[in-house]
């Protein structure tokens, strides 16, 4: 009840929520920390708490995460070499000790807390749409990549590790990755956005306990195709999976080749040949977003370079552009249906 926080309240937009989530944060064991805040960390709480009841609940959960808003803190967006660099240093040593239940909790949490960090810079007007959007999608990306590291470790250790044979009869590890489509490709996600993904390995080949010396081939385990499936679906159960935090994101896988009746994965000379032979105007669209998020950088970069002819034709007739219209039309008459 001192100037700074009357004020605070009222110049926010909602004063009546504001005050219900300062009334919360006292009765918190927070009334020392909000005596001592400044005039520009009471604007910033109250702007965060008329703005987001969800995220106000978190914050009033988690006290220890008052200093991430420090006003000195939100000034400047956090870029996505800070966030792996913080991630990386207690990621490496979990999956070290394969203690991975621990490190996709500590994943759900520096999800939330970089969120809640994203929002109150936002509604506090400490950043441009531009930068908040950057940081969602950053964000994104890093806990993609974690989890995807996570699932393919796990089925690594169980299974052995993906190879592929090379033109010298060299036994060489096939890598995947997945792409980002969509908003989550053209890096605008917002906070409630799914996220369109496509999964991509690298070559055909097999599965073995233990990598073959050239010219033998053991018995494999698994198929790479087999193994990159079960990657891919352990990957869509733990990004979608719902805890106590909340899911990490809704996962969307429609804009695969052949949609649902798709597989979930396939490999580079896969995608060329059906890109190629049956690839249609909407799927050129798509692609045009179409990025490396998670896995492994090179063979995105080779898939990008692989579509590019599909994506970016020396020339299309008239028929493509014809194509387009409808879609746009069909995009805007289900977006504004009659009446409405």
């Amino acid at each position: 009840k001192t100037p700074t926080w009357t004020n605070a309240i009222k110049a926010c937009p909602d004063p009546q929520r504001a005050r219900h989530f300062f009334d919360q944060l006292a009765t918190a064991s927070a009334g020392t920390a909000l005596q001592a805040c400044s005039a520009e960390q009471a604007r910033v709480l109250a702007a965060l708490f008329s703005g987001s009841p969800g995220l106000s609940n978190l914050l009033v959960a988690r006290l220890d995460w008052l200093s991430v808003l420090e006003p000195e803190l939100l000034k400047f967006p956090r870029h996505k070499q800070g966030l792996n660099k913080e991630v990386s240093q207690w990621l490496k040593p979990l999956l070290a000790s394969s203690d991975y239940g621990a490190a996709l909790t500590l994943l759900r949490e520096f999800k939330q807390r970089e969120m809640l960090r994203i929002a109150a810079r936002d509604l506090a007007r400490l950043g441009t749409l531009s930068d908040i959007l950057q940081e969602i999608s950053d964000v994104a990306d890093v806990c993609l990549d974690v989890v995807w590291q996570v699932c393919y470790q796990q089925l690594a250790r169980r299974y052995g590790k993906p190879c592929h044979q090379d033109s010298g009869g060299r036994w060489q590890p096939t890598s995947g990755c997945v792409l980002g489509m969509g908003k989550l490709g053209g890096q605008e996600l917002n906070y409630s956005s799914d996220v369109d993904v496509l999964f991509v390995y690298d070559e055909e080949g097999s599965v073995f306990k233990k990598p073959p010396a050239a010219g033998e081939t053991p018995r494999p385990v698994l198929t790479n195709h087999q193994f990159y499936n079960r990657l891919a679906e352990a990957f869509i159960a733990e990004v979608s999976r719902m805890t106590p935090e909340g899911a990490l994101y809704r996962i969307d896988l429609r804009l695969r080749p052949e949609g649902d009746a798709g597989p979930l994965t396939r490999s580079l000379a896969g995608y060329e040949n059906y890109y190629a032979q049956w690839g249609q105007t909407w799927e050129r669209m798509m692609l045009i977003k179409a990025r490396g998020v998670a896995g492994d950088k090179t063979l995105a970069a080779e898939f990008l370079e692989l579509v590019q002819p599909f994506r970016y034709p020396r020339s299309i007739n008239e028929s493509v552009l014809r194509e387009v219209v409808t879609m746009k039309d069909r995009i805007e008459h289900e977006v504004l249906k009659a009446d409405e």
